[in-house]
């Protein structure tokens, strides 16, 4: 019969750790299959982002600008997620991105 033992307490010492995967390995908490749809899902956001940035033809103010700046940001913080095997990360990075894009084309 299995012994009901609680689990090893961890203590994080001030500042926290970086709990993050390393390069090469998949975000902990999702199977291969989730993490091949996450990865496919985040290119789609990002496809679909950068489109909708092409196909903005008007002349954008200065907030419209800074707009698309912390899209281009949120689009390399992403990619660079996805580099590091943070995949849920990246496809809430890319999920941001595209909702701005989103909201910026459909402006008038």
């Amino acid at each position: 019969m299995a012994r009901n033992t609680p689990p090893a307490k961890i203590t994080i010492g001030e500042g926290g750790t970086d709990a993050r995967p390393g390069p090469g390995q998949i975000s902990p908490g999702i199977s291969h299959d989730e993490a091949i749809h996450s990865a496919a899902s985040t290119d789609q956001l990002l496809e679909s982002t950068d489109t909708n940035l092409r196909n903005i033809k008007r002349q954008l103010s200065t907030d419209e600008q800074s707009i698309v700046a912390q899209i281009h940001d949120y689009i390399t913080q992403s990619r660079q997620a996805t580099k590091d095997g943070d995949l849920v990360r990246a496809h809430n990075l890319a999920l941001k991105a595209h909702l701005l894009s989103d909201d910026l084309a459909k402006q008038r």
